[in-house]
């Protein structure tokens, strides 16, 4: 399927679709869905298929309702419905746009780009039972909006070495395609394919560009490598309802966007085992979990990149159904990552809202982190975000990031870049 198509799709749908975009309540009970789709026990947080088939498909009430629109589109979701129902098939279509400004900068000072996709899970074998095999995958369009950079190049364009947002341009692309299989009920499970380092590991319930925090230092330790989406495979085994160990190995020269098989050949990977303990029930692994992670990365010969190693950690709980702090921390030899040390935390916060049954989330975390790179500046990097669900399935997030010191520039001391994130799921 081609971008074009992609878009042409997304354009018909947008002007009529309403999707859930569920944030931080969604977790206890569970709402109502759209199309059927259940809750997973989904070993990944943040950017993943997974984390967005379960989530986007929870109803979620907007400020504004039109109840009229939603009966007539009720076909859509009853459909995707019967696909699963039928084979087993889910699938979800979303559309995001970011734009972001500097207050102060050396050169560019705006930064907008969209990110359109189609994305989808497949049971092929075992449905309906706790041992099944599945088949994930994503196709995705990113491109600018009328700028000359995209939001992840913003932060350097002020002397900031980390991302202010997730949202790139490279095009048209397939950027997940997998195998999960679990085995012993559920308790062992694996996956091989296309898939991302970054979402596996060190990672909370807010760690999305989508949805939660958008500077990458919020969502993650920076100590760890971030290699793009690219050839990998990971085991899972739950010793107890409260203990399990996730290991994998992923290509450590993967770009998102190329062919996998291009550097997979190299035989240059980045591995990782993190040890999980979930204090609560399983129903709360999203929010109630510690993770500590000890990860090695081979030499990158061609970059010059010399053999690596380091240890991250995380924290985060649930509260009263409102308050969700969290904690990370990391610490490498610091050859290969932007990091050397780090150090996050960070609260997101339920909004009640009397006229509808809904919440909105509040989110603010800082982060401190010393550079690899000893001639650049400790920076100090403050991300506040206010996520509304405008009508059902849109919400809007304005958001404001703060940066103390940007470590590769001494022309600026404090640099605001104030961003709007639109996203609706259908």
């Amino acid at each position: 399927m081609s971008g074009s198509r992609l878009s042409a799709i997304a354009g018909a749908a947008l002007a009529f679709q309403l999707c859930a975009a569920p944030l931080l309540a969604q977790g206890l009970p569970p709402a109502k869905t759209l199309s059927g789709y259940q809750e997973t026990a989904s070993l990944e947080t943040g950017d993943s298929v997974t984390e967005d088939l379960a989530l986007d498909d929870q109803r979620v009430r907007g400020v504004l309702s039109f109840p009229g629109l939603e009966q007539a589109v009720a076909p859509w979701f009853a459909w995707k419905k019967r696909l699963n129902d039928e084979y087993g098939l889910k699938l979800q279509f979303s559309y995001q746009s970011s734009r972001q400004t500097l207050s102060d900068t050396l050169g560019e000072e705006d930064a907008a780009a969209m990110r359109l996709q189609l994305q989808g899970s497949w049971d092929l074998l075992g449905r309906g039972t706790k041992n099944k095999g599945t088949l994930t995958f994503r196709l995705e369009e990113r491109q600018r909006l009328g700028t000359a950079i995209p939001p992840t190049k913003l932060a350097f364009e002020y002397g900031g070495i980390k991302p202010s947002g997730g949202f790139s341009d490279f095009g048209f692309a397939l950027t997940e395609l997998a195998w999960r299989q679990s085995l012993m009920e559920g308790r062992l499970r694996f996956v091989v394919g296309k898939i991302s380092a970054l979402s596996w590991y060190n990672g909370h319930a807010l760690s999305s560009s989508l949805r939660g925090f958008q500077n990458l230092a919020l969502q993650s330790s920076l100590t760890k490598p971030a290699p793009g989406r690219g050839i990998g495979g990971g085991v899972a085994y739950e010793f107890s309802e409260h203990f399990g160990v996730v290991a994998g190995i992923h290509d450590a020269n993967a770009k998102t966007a190329d062919n996998p098989f291009d550097t997979i050949d190299q035989g240059e990977f980045y591995k990782s085992v993190e040890f999980r303990y979930w204090p609560t029930n399983r129903d709360m692994r999203r929010w109630d979990v510690v993770r500590l992670q000890f990860w090695q990365q081979d030499a990158l010969k061609d970059k010059g990149v010399p053999e690596s190693k380091g240890v991250t950690f995380l924290a985060s709980r649930l509260l009263q159904d409102r308050w969700f702090p969290f904690v990370i921390a990391g610490l490498s030899d610091g050859k290969s990552t932007v990091m050397k040390k780090d150090f996050t935390a960070g609260l997101g916060v339920g909004i009640d809202t009397q006229h509808r049954a809904a919440r909105d989330i509040f989110g603010i975390a800082v982060n401190w982190g010393e550079p690899s790179n000893d001639l650049l500046r400790e920076q100090v990097t403050t991300e506040a975000f206010y996520a509304l669900t405008l009508v059902q399935n849109v919400v809007i997030t304005p958001s404001v990031q703060w940066v103390r010191n940007p470590a590769a520039s001494t022309a600026f001391d404090d640099v605001f870049t104030f961003g709007l994130r639109f996203r609706t799921t259908f």
